[in-house]
């Protein structure tokens, strides 16, 4: 029994409306002004000037592209059986889907990150929202967080169904 479980993300609303502007900029920037800007009298140097000159447009374009489409389109897929969890972030460039066997995982927990300590820095989370929970897988020494930025009550429901369906076999 395989059991789907979808996680929508909360999007930052300022990044959801604001960014598809800086995305059409580049746009424009990219195949408008630069290949004006890199017309020469031959053609092979105006087609090198055009190809250099679009590499950092065409990198910031993807991260932008990157950012905006996880946050206003992001969701996380659980698929759960008994001998697995395969966890699948849709709409996030440049990511497969992660598998953990059920018998690498030692232990199925919430983590509280309302304050995060590193080693450079501390971030309070709890002043700005009540979401600052996520489920972590943990697999020897290493803590995986699998759903991140969660309210207390969907954290628990989340955890509550992933142990009932890999307890079931």
């Amino acid at each position: 029994m395989i059991e789907i479980i979808t996680i929508k993300n909360k999007p930052n609303w300022i990044i959801a409306i604001i960014f598809p502007f800086g995305l059409l900029i580049l746009i424009f920037i990219m195949f408008v002004l630069l290949p004006f800007a890199s017309v020469q009298n031959t053609y092979i140097f105006s087609a090198l000037n055009y190809i250099f000159s679009l590499i950092p447009f065409l990198g910031f374009f993807i991260f932008i592209l990157y950012i905006w489409l996880w946050n206003t389109f992001g969701k996380v897929i659980l698929e759960i059986s008994p001998e697995k969890i395969k966890v699948t972030n849709k709409n996030k460039l440049f990511n497969k889907p992660k598998e953990y066997l059920k018998s690498e995982i030692e232990k199925i927990s919430i983590l509280d990150l309302g304050i995060e300590k590193t080693k450079y820095y501390i971030r309070i989370n709890y002043l700005f929202s009540n979401s600052n929970y996520s489920i972590i897988i943990q697999k020897g020494f290493k803590n995986i967080r699998i759903i991140d930025w969660l309210n207390n009550e969907s954290a628990n429901n989340i955890l509550e169904k992933i142990n009932k369906i890999m307890i079931q076999k």
